[in-house]
């Protein structure tokens, strides 16, 4: 059942349209003409809205990739899903985890290490940009995982993150390799380090940084997801779709 606050996410009956908008938020405007949230407070989940245009919505929870897709501001460069989730994975993050991220951006990132890390861990994200974390800030409290982050505006490339015993580092950052030193002082013994490169020249000089500090375990992974047509009769790989979009090296503090 849906309670006011809620992230819930419409889907066209019949169609290929899709949003999340937040229940009890009142009317709010789509392509598909205006709905009324406030209708949806109390309803269960898979609940049918009507717009002004008669065009039929079915109501399901939204999950936090569903909010981070449709509803986070966008200030900087954001990283896909499948990369978020791939890095959660080499990095080991999960619940109590204390992992630190640099090139906080937009937040896209710091909410996926949040999610995974509740209730009991805590996500330090570092950005050396004011006006990117002003938009970090709201989106993370968007989604109410504020109370698993602690955002500071910091260059670690240059001063390090002042932490020490962090399960995981995570380096989305236009110079890594500059921030990968700082990264080993503040890993525990076995503790993951995750960078996220976005071309070959940043990939070279990251895994120079990153073998030149004494790391071991270290790998290299592309993570690509390729969408099919769920129809039957049509069933076949999607003609476009998102396919490169970085490398991600994974090593442990040794």
């Amino acid at each position: 059942m849906f309670k006011r606050g809620d992230w819930a996410l419409l889907l066209e009956v019949g169609g290929g349209y899709r949003t999340v908008a937040k229940v009890g938020g009142g009317v709010v405007q789509t392509i598909r003409g205006f709905l009324d949230l406030d209708a949806l407070v109390g309803a269960p989940y898979g609940s049918v809205l009507s717009s002004s245009l008669g065009v039929r919505f079915m109501a399901l929870p939204a999950t936090i990739f569903d909010v981070i897709e449709h509803r986070f501001k966008r200030k900087a460069q954001a990283i896909y899903p499948k990369d978020a989730v791939h890095i959660v994975r080499v990095a080991g993050v999960g619940p109590g985890s204390r992992v630190a991220e640099a090139g906080t951006g937009s937040g896209f990132l710091t909410a996926v290490l949040a999610w995974y890390v509740r209730p009991w861990g805590v996500v330090y994200s570092f950005e050396r940009r004011l006006d990117h974390l002003r938009v970090a800030v709201d989106n993370i409290r968007s989604v109410g995982l504020d109370p698993y982050v602690e955002l500071q505006l910091r260059d670690v490339s240059a001063s390090g993150f002042g932490l020490a015993g962090l399960d995981a580092v995570v380096l989305d950052m236009g110079d890594p390799w500059a921030a990968v030193p700082y990264a080993k002082e503040a890993l525990k013994p076995g503790g993951a380090l995750a960078i996220f490169s976005t071309t070959v020249e940043h990939l070279v000089k990251s895994l120079a940084a990153v073998e030149e500090a004494g790391f071991c375990e270290v790998s290299v992974e592309e993570v690509l997801a390729r969408r099919w047509k769920p129809t039957l009769g049509e069933v076949r790989p999607e003609t476009f779709g998102v396919v490169h979009t970085g490398w991600i090296i994974a090593a442990r503090n040794c």
